[in-house]
């Protein structure tokens, strides 16, 4: 734009559109702050909010700015969540997603409230709820029954609290619309669970029961073969029993499965080979910890399920660089896969995955052999769909092959290469300067630092971990003057970092969302130091100081009113 008018008369809906285009919801804060117009179409567009205890004051000032509000996430509330539901129920939005994970217990009085007024909630999100029983299921089917999703999963223990088959039948016969639910963790849960939602829910489509002890074969191959329309099961802990085969011959009844997740679990070649058979559309496989087959059975399902787009193969010890080979030689449509913790593995591997799967964009290899050495240089081949990799905890990865590696994907965006104790900051930054998009990057515990020198711009760079690692201040003040856009900054347990680095980036980095500072103890920060911080740098959202501060009650409130959050 030539100048301010022509800004103010451009259409609010080309406004809109050029908003709504943006990354995310946090980058609409500092355009808020331009105009009275600009503010109003951001909170216009705002459609998440998460409500920890500090914001609880301030509750209605923020609904009532954001009408537009589709998901409420209040798990990281604690205490009582009555008085805030009752808060949310008393504004109009269009709510369909609401996450009440980690409370202590249900408060169904609330829930009645809100389910008076968002009756017609899709999304529900009970997660890790200390006191779950029956009778809340009951309850939340009776206050919310147009839901589509519900997740239930991981309640805390108790010998006389607990959901049992009585609860999820009840629960199934009043969610019609139930098309995805998530039981895992609750351990008296039984076949007859599973029965009930197969035989209710019409529109059943994905199932996660893991760590549900009293489940059987028998009760998922009955799920399998009541839904054939399943389109996603995730499931643990299976093994060799009497109805084995009858889960078995289940995979023939499937139509629809598109992801299927074995973590965890005993299984044989049998069963993939019925997996390989089954006529499913199947784009991910997920066999994480799992035992109990040999590369026959993986084998059998790449060649018959070439369209497979997603591979976890994490901790599968038996894998070699020639199996991953085999793999790759078909498997072309993969995004993305993880094969860390497989000790077997090295450099070939990561460069067949790179030259062999052209549609490649996440790769995990944490933990594996990657090291000096290991392929020839006719395997490395330039593929530039790759943006996230990482392979952290290598501790043989040596400058040279993270080099090399870094040459093959020049447009990666996230790397984590934290805990590799080879690397140095020469290779740090060379990364930088080859990966010229790269938005995340996580060197933890990287101690060999002290040639890291940045005399370069990092645009695109907006989260620095660096947990542990041998960052000076010098080298602090380098990326607060060249990462015009870092948000987030990870430096716990920094011990060569003062006040004087800390000085420097908040100085410089105008767009600085977050900073930790925990367990940097040369760092002196008082109050004083912190609210120089909040003044200084108005896009901090979060601080962690390094040690718990001093400050009190409403020191904390005047750093909030400032959009600023103090977490000890």
């Amino acid at each position: 734009m030539s100048d301010q008018s022509e800004c103010r008369e451009l259409p609010r809906e080309c406004w809109e559109t050029v908003f709504a285009s943006l990354d995310s919801e946090g980058d609409l804060e500092s355009l808020s702050a331009v105009c009275k117009q600009f503010l109003s179409i951001s909170d216009a567009l705002r459609t998440s909010l998460s409500i920890p205890n500090q914001l609880t004051p301030y509750l209605p000032s923020l609904l009532s700015r954001f009408k537009s509000l589709k998901s409420i996430d209040l798990s990281p509330l604690r205490g009582d969540p009555y008085y805030v539901l009752l808060q949310i129920a008393r504004f109009r939005l269009p709510l369909e997603r609401l996450d009440l994970s980690n409370q202590q217990y249900l408060r169904l009085d609330g829930l009645r409230e809100m389910g008076s007024k968002f009756g017609a909630l899709r999304v529900l999100v009970l997660s890790k709820i200390m006191l779950l029983q029956d009778n809340d299921l009951v309850s939340v089917a009776g206050y919310f029954p147009m839901l589509e999703e519900l997740d239930i999963s991981y309640p805390a223990l108790s010998p006389s609290v607990r959901v049992t088959d009585r609860g999820v039948s009840v629960l199934s016969r009043k969610l019609k619309r139930l098309s995805r639910i998530d039981v895992s963790g609750n351990q008296f849960l039984s076949d007859q669970s599973l029965v009930a939602l197969a035989t209710n829910c019409p529109s059943l489509r994905e199932v996660g029961f893991r760590d549900c002890c009293f489940i059987t074969q028998s009760g998922i191959a009955s799920l399998i073969k009541n839904r054939p329309d399943l389109v996603s099961l995730a499931l643990n802990d299976i093994g060799l029993s009497i109805s084995y085969e009858e889960l078995v011959r289940s995979f023939g009844f499937a139509r629809g499965l598109s992801s299927l997740d074995f973590s965890g679990s005993f299984i044989s070649d049998g069963l993939l080979m019925s997996v390989a058979e089954a006529n499913i559309p199947l784009k991910s496989l997920v066999l994480s910890h799992a035992s109990g087959f040999t590369f026959d059975g993986i084998s059998e399902i790449v060649l018959k399920h070439r369209c497979i787009e997603v591979l976890d193969f994490e901790a599968v010890s038996f894998l070699t660089d020639h199996y991953i080979g085999a793999i790759c030689k078909v498997l072309r449509s993969l995004t993305s896969v993880n094969v860390s913790l497989c000790s077997k593995l090295t450099n070939t591997t990561l460069f067949n995955l790179m030259r062999r799967c052209p549609s490649l964009k996440e790769i995990k290899m944490e933990k594996t052999n990657l090291k000096k050495g290991g392929a020839d240089e006719t395997d490395i081949v330039v593929n530039s769909r790759v943006r996230s990799l990482n392979i952290s905890r290598n501790v043989n990865l040596t400058d040279e092959c993270l080099k090399k590696i870094v040459r093959v994907c020049p447009y990666l965006q996230h790397l984590n290469v934290g805990y590799c104790a080879e690397i140095t900051g020469d290779s740090i930054m060379g990364v930088l300067k080859s990966c010229h998009e790269m938005k995340h990057l996580e060197i933890n515990h990287c101690k060999n630092t002290d040639d890291l020198c940045i005399d370069f711009e990092l645009p695109h760079l907006e989260v620095l971990r660096a947990e542990g690692s041998g960052l000076n201040d010098q080298q602090l003040a380098a990326i607060g003057r060249r990462c015009c856009h870092l948000k987030r900054l990870e430096l716990p347990n920094c011990l060569n970092l003062s006040t004087a680095g800390v000085t420097e980036v908040v100085s410089h980095c105008r767009t600085l969302r977050e900073i930790n500072l925990r367990w940097c103890y040369n760092l002196n920060v008082d109050i004083t130091f912190l609210a120089w911080m909040v003044f200084a740098r108005p896009s901090l959202r979060r601080i962690v100081p390094p040690c718990p501060s001093k400050s009190s009650e409403s020191q904390r409130d005047y750093f909030l009113q400032h959009g600023c959050l103090l977490c000890d």
